[in-house]
């Protein structure tokens, strides 16, 4: 976590990766690439995850919904969101 502030460092993606609350990615690849959300999330939990690259991001929901729905989500080039998770009927609500 980066010095105690609200997240942790900037990470730079390139290949599959598991979140963890508080993360901050940029994903950087011109293939698909999938970032998993946390499993197990608390109100409050919060991601946010930036497509930098030309290959579109999956947005893979964990068993929680996004945006109140049960499929994945997904980001295309320059496209971000920052993901909060509220409960088990709204799941991660992008803001």
């Amino acid at each position: 976590a980066g010095a105690g502030g609200a997240f942790n460092n900037f990470s730079i993606k390139t290949t599959a990766y598991t979140a963890a609350t508080r993360d901050q990615l940029i994903v950087n690849s011109s293939s698909a690439v999938t970032i998993t959300l946390p499993a197990s999330p608390s109100a409050g939990n919060i991601v946010f995850i930036k497509n930098a690259g030309t290959g579109v991001v999956t947005v893979a929901r964990n068993g929680s919904k996004i945006d109140s729905q049960t499929a994945d989500g997904t980001l295309i080039a320059d496209n971000g969101a920052t993901l909060v998770f509220v409960d088990a009927s709204i799941g991660w609500e992008e803001l």
